[in-house]
Order: structure tokens, then sequence, then C-alpha cells
């Protein structure tokens, strides 16, 4: 993909979710009937609708995020399962052909904007996103002086977790790995390549200690051959689809397409004047702003029905809520298999 791309305004900065759904599906509560999804790319506010009865609204500030969001449930309510793999670049055949069989189908400021950046679909939507490729400069630049592909590719495939570790350790996890790493996934780095600058606005801390912690504590404790947001990294490919894009949940997701709204509108809006919501998965939304954030916790309870839960990250933040009980602790993130984040934080909604 051609950098001028990420100079315009609205680009897309993620072409997939990277956070674990397996987390925010795991403390959903079973009575949830309405969700507040942050949409990003969509593939998490998507797999919400494996449950029958859900209803999801799905916002994003970034009108290029909307459109990609329309986009796929357009495809997973028109197309084939086949077709739609195609459409977002999961399999190697003609994706613009599949996407000029849908094009009536979708609104008119979707269609004129895949219209005019055709290449996204062309180059595979999988890996249209800034921070997609981020990462696949990271494969071609860093990995190659670190280890063979071979060597890649074995890391990648284990079904032990200790003949992981042994490995990562010996042939992965050298001084190289560690020093380029530092430098590669450092905030200034990152906010030139990967994420745009205005996310590290309040960072504290150092970014790559964070993040290099976080990977070595998931690949300890999870399967990197079951692992789609490590594949993703260290392959720049899914060998395992990300939840949403399994055959089995695509056939129940699509069931369901009807069930979810995608808003291009801003979330301090949507909590005070929407509500009913039994769970919000709100990404990362609060590394944003400044340390206060108490200002959104009366707006967030007044738009929770009684039960409701709260999920959301922080990466190098430490945002907390006051006035809700957390249901889950820090040494969750050894089952949290997207490793970019030093917290992931529950809450449970109760109303006087």
């Amino acid at each position: 993909m051609k950098n001028k791309y990420f100079k315009e305004p609205n680009y897309i900065h993620y072409s997939n979710c990277h956070e674990d759904v397996l987390q925010l599906k795991k403390y959903m509560p079973p009575h949830t009937r309405r969700i507040l999804s942050i949409a990003s790319a969509l593939d998490n506010s998507l797999a919400f609708l494996e449950n029958d009865e859900v209803e999801v609204l799905a916002i994003d500030s970034n009108p290029s995020q909307v459109y990609l969001s329309k986009l796929k449930i357009a495809a997973i309510k028109h197309l084939s399962y086949n077709d739609f793999l195609i459409l977002l670049g999961f399999k190697e055949e003609n994706s613009v052909d599949v996407y000029n069989t849908l094009q009536a189908s979708l609104d008119e400021e979707t269609r004129t904007y895949f219209e005019e950046h055709l290449f996204l679909i062309e180059n595979k939507l999988i890996h249209a996103g800034r921070f997609e490729y981020y990462f696949h400069l990271f494969q071609k630049k860093i990995l190659p002086l670190v280890a063979s592909k071979k060597k890649i590719e074995k890391f990648m495939s284990f079904a032990s977790i200790e003949e992981q570790r042994k490995y990562y350790n010996k042939y992965i996890n050298n001084r190289r790995f560690r020093l380029l790493f530092r430098i590669f996934f450092s905030k200034k780095v990152m906010a030139k390549l990967g994420r745009d600058k205005a996310y590290f606005q309040y960072a504290e801390g150092s970014l790559a200690k964070i993040l290099k912690e976080r990977v070595d504590l998931g690949i300890y404790h999870n399967l990197n051959s079951s692992n789609p947001y490590l594949q993703y990294a260290m392959l720049g490919k899914f060998k395992e689809l990300p939840y949403y894009a399994k055959e089995e949940v695509f056939d129940k997701i699509k069931k369901n397409i009807d069930s979810i709204e995608v808003k291009c509108i801003d979330f301090e809006t949507v909590i005070q004047n929407e509500g009913n919501f039994d769970f919000m998965n709100l990404s990362d939304i609060f590394e944003y702003m400044p340390e206060d954030i108490s200002q959104f916790e009366k707006w967030i309870q007044n738009s929770c029905n009684t039960n409701a839960r709260i999920a959301y990250w922080n990466m190098m933040n430490p945002r907390y809520l006051n006035g809700f009980k957390r249901i889950n602790t820090k040494e969750n993130l050894k089952e949290d298999r997207a490793m970019y984040y030093q917290d992931f934080i529950v809450y449970e909604v109760q109303h006087d």
C-alpha cells in the first residue's frame, strides 16, 4: 500500500480488530440484549451476533472505519461464505470481481468511498489499515534480522506451550530481537508509522517495554498456532481465521446480520443520548483522554441497565472508572491472545 493514503484526513487505522474477542465474549452477561461497541474494523462487534436476540450499536468517529464496517455487513448479508473470504482477502483470488457483485447492495457513501479507493480491495482489505501496514514493515524489515523465515514459521506452529517457550528463548528472543523490538515498537516509531501520533498525547512510560512484557506473557501462556492476533503480526496472514470469519460463526452472524447498526458518531454523544445497554465494548477509548475521566462515569451509569458490564483495555495510560465493581483482575491478561495492552478491565454496573 502507498504511504500517501495515510495522509488523508480519515484513512483506515485498523482493517482488523486487535483485541481478543474471546475475552469480550467471556465477560458478556448472559442476559445481554443490547450492546454498545466501538466499531474499529467491526470484527468483534460482528462476533456478538453469534448470540440470538442481541442488538449491536457499533460506533466510530472515523468515516473510513464506518465505510469498512458497512462493507463487511453487506458482504456477510449478501455473499456466500467463500466469496466473503475472497472479498476481504483471506483467500488469494480476485477480490475486485467479488466486490463488483456487491456494489449495488452498498449505500451511496460507502460505494463512492470504495470506488475512489479500489486499491484497498485490490491489495486485500485485511491489509488495508495503517496498523496492519506497520506489522508488514516489522515482518519485512525486522524479523529477517532475527531469524529465518523457516524458524519463524516453526515458532508459530507448536502444539505444546513448553516447546513453544523453549524455542522462543533459544531462537527468537535473542539480544538482537530485544534491541530491534525496543526500537521498532517505541512511541516515536509507532507514531510515525503505525498509529496516529495523537494517540500518544497522554502516553506514559515506555511503550516498547510494555509491549515486550505482554508479548512474553502471551507467548508463555497461549499457543501461537491458534492465535490469529500474533499470527498476523509475525506472518502477515491468518493461519487461524479471526473468530467472526470462521464458517460456523459466519453462518450465525449472517442469520442475525440485521441486528447490527453502524453509526459515525462519537462515544460521548451516544452515552448521553442512548440507553438500555447491557454490555459495552469500549476498546481502548480512554487511552486517548486526559487522566480524569470521571465525567463519563455518570453518563455510562445512566445509559446502562442494572448488572450491565463495561469492558475496555489500557495500553500505556492507566485509566480506571470509580463507582463500578471490577469483576476481573490483571491476572486475566495471561489468557488474552492480543498482546498489546497492559490491562483489561471489566466492570459491573449496579444501580441504587
